[in-house]
């Protein structure tokens, strides 16, 4: 057992190794062999629920706060590789419980100060404080103190301890191999205390950061967020001169102001995929697998979701295929699981995913609701201006065949998201993207039962101890397969009803270069530039 345990350390090292030394491949160490500065971009968004890092939790948000923070690492926009950003290494204790973090010398926040290890202390302990305020603070989890600091117990992670200015040592609670991964979430970027302190109102629309753009005003809720390069950026300064995030209420508005002329990237909305492929060629970036996934979520704490067969029931009554044709233009497949297939030892597709009409009658008969007699009506929410409008509409249609009426209710953002942490609804369409590339990020923060972002209350111990031993486990395979056990378990409990793995559907402006999405749907906007005209 020694030996064994000695092997998993090495190649734990190596594989450290290897992805420190791929940071030539970051958006920090990329060389500019012709000079192609200068452009203004203009950048669709729907409207972020915060940009601060303390409360950075869904895709608008990451957009523009991965392009005013950089933390210790970040991921190859190309293959999401683990590569350098603010620390130029780190290495792990051969139980994978230490971590030592050695920081770049004279990288500095958007103030001109420098930044130091001191910095992250302080930007993680402001997240994980009892009255914080964030939603996301679960991330930290891992490390030493986080509940004692949630409690109220303490007012610092004792899991953190900082060396001289660039050295930052962080001790967890459990072995935790892809402990590193998670740290290219923007809830781990630094901030700078003397701008939080001073006014935390002002900073949560005027963020002070370290990445290659600073804000050059201040966010205006609902038009726009502005930002423009900063030229004391440690990395490759961007391209660009400025962005501007334009904020739209939904995509067929932004994709109206592309064809105008008066945006430079919008997304292809419904049913205009195939059309927009024909018209623009290459400008359009079409069905790219996605780290992403689309549930039909159930309130399984209240009646009558609550009943596991009605719950499967209303799984094979949806026909994923047909809505796939029919609405996604086949841009989002059909899902087989929860983890989805571009994240290595996802569960192969399964047959019990497949509409099947006679078996979902026989479910909702042994539910008690035979023909649906006695099922009250349900309530289905989704984020209004997003794509689940027309996928509602067919779930619905889908669901009457089987006698289980639905009403629609599409809500604000804001709303929606309080509704899902409070409770407060009954059916849900949710898309979860991962936060970081690995399994970890699906399971995880979705259904361990204490996570903020388990919004279905799925509570299994057998699954909570899986999760944690797949946390500890420093073997790779090994791990995997705890966590295909864990979707296995979760998949048999029916707390979600996967429907689609997501894939890209972006469309850009024929002067613009050096524009990619990766598969964690965002845009390096550090490398675009503007063709002069």
């Amino acid at each position: 057992m020694k030996l064994r345990r000695l092997f998993v350390v090495a190649v734990l090292m190596i594989l450290m190794t290897i992805a420190v030394s791929s940071c030539a491949n970051s958006k920090n160490n990329k060389s500019n062999k012709v000079s192609k500065n200068g452009g203004h971009f203009s950048y669709f968004l729907q409207e972020p629920l915060a940009i601060d890092p303390i409360n950075v939790q869904e895709s608008a948000g990451f957009e523009v706060a991965r392009e005013l923070f950089d933390g210790l690492v970040d991921y190859n926009p190309r293959n999401m590789a683990l590569v350098a950003a603010v620390a130029k290494s780190w290495s792990s204790n051969p139980e994978a419980t230490v971590f030592t973090f050695h920081l770049k010398h004279g990288t500095k926040f958007h103030n001109g100060r420098e930044v130091t290890a001191g910095d992250f202390k302080y930007a993680w302990e402001r997240v994980a404080a009892k009255d914080s305020g964030s939603d996301v603070a679960y991330h930290l989890a891992p490390i030493k103190g986080f509940e004692e600091m949630q409690t109220g117990k303490a007012k610092h992670l004792s899991g953190l301890k900082v060396k001289g200015k660039y050295t930052l040592i962080v001790t967890l609670n459990y072995p935790f191999a892809d402990f590193p991964y998670i740290l290219g979430h923007p809830v781990f970027s630094p901030v700078p205390k003397e701008d939080v302190e001073k006014n935390p109102k002002a900073f949560a629309k005027f963020p002070i950061g370290n990445g290659p753009f600073m804000m050059a005003a201040p966010w205006k809720h609902r038009r726009y967020i502005k930002v423009k390069r900063f030229n004391k950026y440690y990395g490759t300064k961007p391209l660009l001169d400025s962005v501007e995030f334009r904020i739209f209420a939904d995509k067929d508005i932004g994709f109206m102001e592309f064809k105008s002329g008066s945006l430079d990237y919008a997304p292809i909305p419904l049913g205009q995929v195939k059309a927009t492929d024909e018209e623009y060629g290459n400008n359009a970036v079409i069905g790219q697998p996605l780290l992403s996934l689309d549930f039909l979520g159930y309130n399984s704490r209240s009646r009558p979701l609550n009943n596991k067969n009605l719950r499967r029931a209303i799984s094979y009554g949806i026909d994923r295929k047909a809505i796939s044709d029919a609405i996604f233009e086949d841009v989002r497949l059909p899902a087989s699981g929860i983890i989805p297939p571009p994240i290595g030892g996802a569960i192969p597709p399964a047959k019990s995913f497949e509409t099947r009409f006679t078996k979902a009658k026989e479910l909702l008969k042994k539910a008690g609701y035979p023909g649906g007699k006695g099922l009250k009506k349900l309530k289905l929410t989704y984020i209004s201006g997003s794509d689940y409008g027309p996928l509602a509409e067919a779930i619905q249609g889908n669901l009457s065949k089987l006698n289980i009426q639905v009403d629609i209710q599409p809500m604000e953002a804001g709303a929606f998201f309080k509704a899902l942490h409070t409770g407060d609804t009954s059916l849900f369409i949710v898309n979860w993207a991962a936060d970081y590339p690995t399994m970890d990020s699906f399971i995880y923060p979705l259904f361990y039962s204490k996570s903020e972002d388990n919004v279905v209350g799925y509570r299994n111990k057998a699954v909570d101890r899986l999760i944690i031993k797949a946390r500890k486990t420093l073997d790779a395979k090994t791990r995997h397969k705890l966590y295909k056990q864990a979707e296995s378990d979760i998949l048999a409990d029916t707390p979600i009803a996967p429907l689609f793995y997501d894939g890209t559907a972006a469309l850009h402006g024929r002067d613009v270069r050096g524009f990619i999405r990766t598969s964690l749907d965002y845009t390096p906007l550090e490398q675009v530039w503007l063709k002069k005209k």
